[in-house]
């Protein structure tokens, strides 16, 4: 596991991202030092504390809740390590004891999983915190061009792979499995190809393998039930045919026309035999395409 420096934290506080306190917290969390029961305590205090002072409008809960939300979405977005983590973090902020708004102004309005629009309650929801990363996605996902290329320069994991890696991972399995909105994302990374962008192959390869070894057949049980309920024009078959004409195109660089071609294998087994299998075989074949690379 990749150590977070100090100069992290301490750059945190500095740009007031974090304050001294949810930066102590999250690296003793992090650390190990302490669990997280106690680490989400910690950082939600000045979400508490502004809870308690509101007068019914809400202004100062928002702040602090986007401020905590954005120093999260940090440590998703730059520190992929860290992920199991935050996740078992974002589970125990759940948890935290309800607070009681009904006398007061909403804190955010959404739709839920049942398609019921209501009110986002503190904590349950995590409210603000799905909006705010879905804007990240949405914007890495417009910039992953320019932006990938440049962590890439410099030796650094990109943003848009490591955001990618965490929904995979979280919609594989855990207290946020098959979240409704991570089975979207994975669904527009492989529709991506699709459009045919060879500049982007280099990025978009990637990280439809980040989702298909992480969620192949959760995110392949998802298209069937969802996703192409609601975009019927596309359709797991044309992705899958735009991997294999990818991996067939000889003026595309050999180790993403390889890559391409694990994809296309992968697919069509997600699509062809039953769930149980179709997991272990995705695995087989993306693990024999990354070791043919490697040798």
């Amino acid at each position: 596991m990749a150590t977070i420096p100090d100069t992290w934290y301490d750059q945190k506080v500095q740009d007031e991202i974090a304050t001294i306190e949810q930066s102590a917290a999250m690296k003793a969390y992090i650390n190990g030092q302490i669990q997280a029961d106690e680490a989400a305590r910690l950082v939600t205090a000045d979400v508490l504390k502004a809870t308690e002072e509101d007068t019914g409008e809400g202004g100062e809960v928002d702040t602090k809740l986007l401020e905590l939300w954005g120093f999260i979405i940090d440590f998703i977005s730059e520190w992929p390590s860290s992920h199991p983590k935050i996740l078992d973090l974002l589970y125990t902020i759940r948890k935290l004891p309800h607070i009681d708004r009904s006398d007061k102004d909403s804190i955010e309005t959404f739709q839920d999983d049942t398609g019921i629009v209501r009110e986002s309650q503190l904590w349950d929801d995590l409210p603000k915190f799905w909006n705010m990363l879905s804007d990240f996605w949405d914007s890495e996902a417009a910039w992953r061009h320019d932006w990938t290329k440049s962590s890439l320069g410099k030796g650094e994991s990109p943003s848009w792979f490591n955001i990618n890696a965490f929904a995979a991972t979280a919609f594989k399995g855990g207290p946020f499995m098959g979240t409704k909105l991570f089975g979207y994302w994975g669904c527009d990374v492989l529709k991506m190809i699709a459009k045919k962008k060879r500049e982007l192959f280099d990025i978009d390869i990637p990280v439809a393998e980040i989702w298909m070894q992480s969620a192949g057949a959760e995110l392949h049980n998802f298209y069937l039930t969802r996703f192409r309920t609601v975009s019927p024009l596309d359709t797991w078959e044309e992705w899958e045919k735009a991997f294999r004409g990818i991996a067939s195109d000889d003026k595309v660089d050999a180790t993403i026309r390889e890559k391409a071609a694990g994809l296309a294998a992968a697919m069509g087994q997600a699509s062809a035999i039953s769930e149980g299998e179709k997991y272990e075989n995705l695995q087989i074949t993306l693990a024999y395409a990354n070791s043919s690379q490697e040798s």
